[in-house]
């Protein structure tokens, strides 16, 4: 099969959302060794729902347009998860086209990942990113937001989920984040969860509620550190609870 060929049938099989068969398609027409950067990144597990006893992260697409809007019109959620997120399309057709642009797109293409968050019986609750990823240094930066009201644990639980993708199944070695001094909730869950102060950015961002210019704190989690036996404990408690 011609590559150009095979490329539009593996976007075709990804637009219907047949994950696995795109991947099965390229592994069989590709040299494993030769392409193994496209078989990497078309394989299903970017796709796949990321599920533990306690929560369910699913990639964030059209389908989930109406709790996206939802959120995005509040700004308590919008000033824990992301305070300078871009506007939304106005129209429900433009929101979802962008959504599923963000969601078919390749890795290396998007360099960011979106999971709304579920609780156990399958209700939204909020929004987990990694953006800023880089494939050859294996890092991305955390953005994670939930709704008033959350499950108590959710968030800890959200954060341990996606640990276990992050750092065992695509075997990444770093997340970052960036975080307002004023969060002193989310500092404090973040380094309990093994984030380290790496560090100050001075006067790095625009607060339009004070109209001066405020410190971000600078955090930074290594594999080790995210599955470490304290954490592998709290994932035992919260999964089995």
């Amino acid at each position: 099969m011609e590559h150009a060929d095979l490329i539009d049938q593996v976007r075709l099989l990804h637009k219907e959302r047949k994950h696995q068969e795109a991947f099965d398609l390229l592994s069989k027409h590709l040299d494993g060794n030769k392409y193994k950067s496209v078989l990497y990144e078309n394989h299903p597990i970017w796709w796949s729902d990321i599920s533990t006893a306690r929560c369910t992260l699913s990639r964030r697409s059209s389908l989930d347009a109406p709790f996206i809007r939802t959120t995005w019109a509040n700004k308590e959620f919008l000033n824990s998860f992301h305070r300078y997120a871009n506007p939304l399309p106005e129209s429900d057709k433009d929101l979802e086209a962008l959504l599923d642009k963000e969601y078919f797109s390749l890795v290396s293409l998007a360099k960011s990942l979106h999971w709304v968050i579920k609780d156990n019986q399958g209700t939204s609750w909020g929004v987990i990113s990694i953006t800023g990823i880089s494939l050859v240094h294996k890092r991305g930066e955390l953005l994670v937001g939930l709704v008033k009201g959350a499950p108590n644990g959710l968030s800890a639980a959200a954060m341990l989920t996606l640990f276990q993708f992050y750092f065992k199944a695509i075997n990444f070695n770093k997340l970052t984040a960036l975080m307002f001094e004023e969060n002193t909730g989310a500092l404090k869950g973040a380094k309990h969860s093994g984030f380290k102060e790496e560090g100050r950015l001075k006067k790095h961002v625009f607060d339009p509620s004070s109209k001066t210019y405020v410190d971000l704190i600078q955090l930074g989690l290594l594999s080790q550190d995210a599955l470490s036996e304290k954490n592998m404990t709290t994932m035992r408690r919260l999964f089995t609870q």
